[in-house]
């Protein structure tokens, strides 16, 4: 890969409206008269995915373009996260823009509403970090470019047993997102099935910042680990009030927290109020990488943005690259073409890797396990699928 000298100044957010003052429009500026238009969408605060899906769309206009023609990426920054939203965004950017594919969302709770879109367009779809397996459910359109929860709910289990020697863990879940509750129950299950026990499983609402009566039931059965199924404003308040009741295990020792890659977010290590010294939490990607197509993204991203990427970005990145490399095989814009060289996808090496795709479109690849130590995000192991 190739040093994106100019990609600094590709990265323009422009404010539109329909309807919703906190939804961005992502454009490049090079725009030409005919060009090929690969539509996204990312839910959120400060989301950062737009960079990789950017650097990915430069790499492939630098050797010319996709099959000869330049590519634009267009699409929006959904800040307040409503899922409904984010399908109106999809319908637009197919119907208005016309878009070749669609690339997101990164939210499960917004894919499974977006997925049916794509499908009845038959428009071409690669989920970036959108993980729970139903985001594929709306038909053969609808890829995902990260990991399944079932995935990695059982690796952060089999981790908490026989990495950690954890026996008892108790969970604390936002309801009413599918992400949240999915994730949850995936770690539940797998943590009960490998002889642990799961001592209380309690839920909260969205957007509250008081978790006092949850956490104080929850400690009151001093479980060794607490796995925390939440957004990074749920992890914090929710790290800070249970190290403040504290929280201990039988031994008197602290109770270790656990996550998953909604974890994995500078906001979350941005926030000095946040009590995740010494948690763990599954991911999708390593800055540490020693591949060596990885450590080009990584050398890249950071002389151009100057920070670290996240699994977000690095999973944006590969979504997009994902598509281009099955245009090429296809040597076809014809969307049935597309989906087809989606599928038989075999061995990609980007900024993460994928083996191949199954049956339902969930694509076989490894997890990372992180930790925190002295406030900062450290790689601890990687785990094969």
């Amino acid at each position: 890969m190739q040093k994106f000298l100019v990609l600094i100044s590709f990265s323009i957010l422009l404010a539109i409206s329909i309807g919703c003052d906190s939804i961005q429009k992502i454009v490049t500026p090079q725009q030409q008269e005919e060009t090929l238009k690969i539509g996204f969408v990312v839910a959120g605060e400060r989301v950062t995915y737009p960079n990789g899906a950017e650097m990915a769309v430069t790499e492939i206009n630098q050797r010319g373009g996709l099959l000869g023609t330049p590519v634009e990426l267009i699409g929006h920054i959904n800040k307040e996260a409503i899922p409904e939203v984010s399908a109106q965004i999809a319908e637009r950017l197919i119907v208005e823009d016309g878009i070749i594919a669609l690339i997101g969302p990164n939210r499960s709770s917004h894919a499974v509403v977006v997925g049916p879109i794509a499908q009845r367009y038959g428009i071409p779809m690669i989920t970036t970090t959108a993980t729970n397996p139903n985001v594929t459910n709306a038909g053969n359109f609808v890829f995902m470019a990260s990991f399944t929860d079932s995935f990695q709910g059982a690796v952060m289990a089999q981790f908490a047993i026989s990495d950690l020697d954890l026996s008892t863990a108790a969970i604390i879940t936002r309801s009413g997102d599918l992400y949240t509750e999915g994730i949850s129950e995936f770690f539940a299950s797998n943590f009960s099935d490998l002889g642990g026990t799961i001592a209380t499983h309690a839920f909260h609402e969205g957007g509250i910042s008081d978790f006092t009566a949850q956490l104080s039931h929850i400690a009151s059965m001093q479980p060794d680990a607490l796995f925390v199924a939440g957004f990074v404003q749920d992890v914090s308040l929710i790290t800070q009030q249970a190290r403040q009741i504290p929280m201990r295990n039988a031994d008197g020792a602290p109770t270790i927290f656990l996550g998953a890659d909604s974890w994995d977010s500078e906001l979350l290590y941005d926030d000095e109020d946040a009590e995740i010294e010494g948690s763990f939490f599954s991911g999708h990607f390593s800055p540490d990488t020693n591949e060596p197509n990885a450590r080009a993204f990584v050398d890249t991203y950071e002389s151009i943005y100057e920070s670290t990427p996240t699994g977000g970005v690095a999973v944006s990145y590969d979504a997009v690259k994902l598509l281009f490399e099955a245009v090429e095989r296809a040597g076809s814009l014809a969307p049935e073409k597309i989906r087809e060289q989606l599928a038989a996808t075999e061995n990609y090496i980007g900024a993460t890797t994928i083996a191949s795709y199954n049956e339902n479109r969930h694509p076989t690849k490894s997890a990372v396990i992180f930790t925190i130590k002295d406030g900062e995000k450290q790689f601890h192991k990687q785990i094969a699928p």
